[in-house]
């Protein structure tokens, strides 16, 4: 295994030395802005670490890709398989790899912002410190995640597809909890905002935002909790620091630390003759056309619902109109994942799960907008 890694390491030393490269350039430009206030009559230091967000979302879907493509070869996945190395340790050395490439990018990232923060007294380095070690631990988290649903497909088009389902999936969940959520709080007279509810539908992928948007305040001229703006008008206005939802965050690094163990199961119990088929995982196409679009209908009952307050008749003809781009979504989406216009009978049961579930929420809406 030591020697494998080894010689995987040397193999994808190019590919390392560019993400860092291109991750260095950029952190030069971005991280630090000066500038003179003439309202304040003071300078005054923006921070960036927006680079640092895109790059932990970004860069876990690149080497996930890269480091796990060679397996979607039918023809070269014996190959693969004879050498004398267990599956395991095979994923393992292909995973840890990755792992390396993208903690070292980070640090090297992370080194030259301190060293650009550290050159103004005013801002706090230390806290600087602080982010890039969370940030790489929600980057690996990501990584795990992608994993998964990377290897859980039998070919690259399918695994990228599949880690894109794996921002949206969590997206859609909210979306259909938020759209109940707020009009039952509409029905008993209560306003209610994004602030009420325990979770969004970034996931994992909006801890990295969290994050920066916090860190940012923090590494910059900070009061206890809050920082001062004074507009150019004169007002004055506290603006507090944003936090980062531990709950939320704990719940996915559970999930993220799960689905390594489900990649690990996947990867070495994964059969040749199905490499380069259609993929049949439930965790892809099965669970991902089904949910999106759900969340679209549902999306489309509640306007429906509220319409037809007002409008009767004509707010249901709106429906049908609006379900139109759905089932066309629909239709191109099964095309895909069949590889072409024959679809199974668990598929054609799935969208009519779907169209029951559909009719159920335009009722709900109806009668909580009536």
């Amino acid at each position: 295994m030591g020697k494998y890694l080894i010689y995987h390491m040397k193999k994808t030393v190019i590919r390392f030395i560019v993400m860092a490269l291109f991750l260095l350039v950029i952190v030069n430009s971005t991280i630090v802005n000066s500038y003179w206030s003439s309202y304040l009559d003071t300078d005054r230091y923006n921070v960036s670490l927006s680079i640092f967000s895109v790059f932990a979302v970004l860069a876990p879907a690149v080497v996930t890709a890269l480091e796990f493509s060679p397996f979607m070869s039918r023809r070269n996945l014996d190959t693969w398989f004879s050498f004398p190395i267990s599956r395991t340790d095979l994923f393992m050395v292909h995973f840890g790899n990755g792992a390396i490439q993208l903690v070292v990018s980070m640090l090297l990232g992370a080194s030259l912002a301190s060293f650009r923060i550290g050159r103004y007294p005013v801002l706090d380095v230390s806290k600087a410190i602080t982010y890039f070690a969370c940030a790489i631990g929600v980057m690996l988290l990501i990584y795990m995640f992608f994993t998964f649903f990377f290897v859980s497909a039998n070919n690259v088009f399918d695994g990228c597809v599949f880690m894109f389902g794996a921002y949206i999936v969590p997206a859609c969940v909210f979306n259909i909890f938020q759209n109940f959520y707020f009009a039952v709080n509409t029905y008993r007279g209560q306003f209610s905002s994004y602030d009420d509810l325990p979770f969004d539908g970034g996931g994992i992928f909006s801890i990295v935002s969290q994050l920066g948007s916090r860190y940012e305040r923090l590494i910059e001229p900070v009061y206890e909790n809050t920082q001062t703006y004074i507009s150019p008008s004169g007002a004055v206005r506290e603006v507090r620091i944003p936090t980062v939802n531990i709950p939320q965050a704990a719940v996915w690094a559970v999930i993220c630390i799960a689905a390594l163990a489900g990649a690990v199961y996947v990867f070495t119990r994964k059969k040749t003759e199905a490499v380069s088929g259609v993929s049949e995982s439930w965790f892809g196409y099965r669970l991902m056309i089904p949910l999106c679009t759900a969340s679209s209908l549902q999306s489309t009952a509640l306007i429906t619902g509220a319409a037809m307050k007002d409008s009767g008749i004509m707010g249901m003809g709106l429906s049908l109109v609006g379900l139109i781009p759905t089932f066309i979504g629909v239709f191109v989406a099964y095309v895909i994942f069949r590889r072409g216009v024959k679809f199974k009978i668990s598929d054609l049961i799935s969208i009519g799960a779907v169209l029951v579930f559909y009719v159920v929420c335009l009722l709900s809406f109806k009668l909580l907008y009536a």
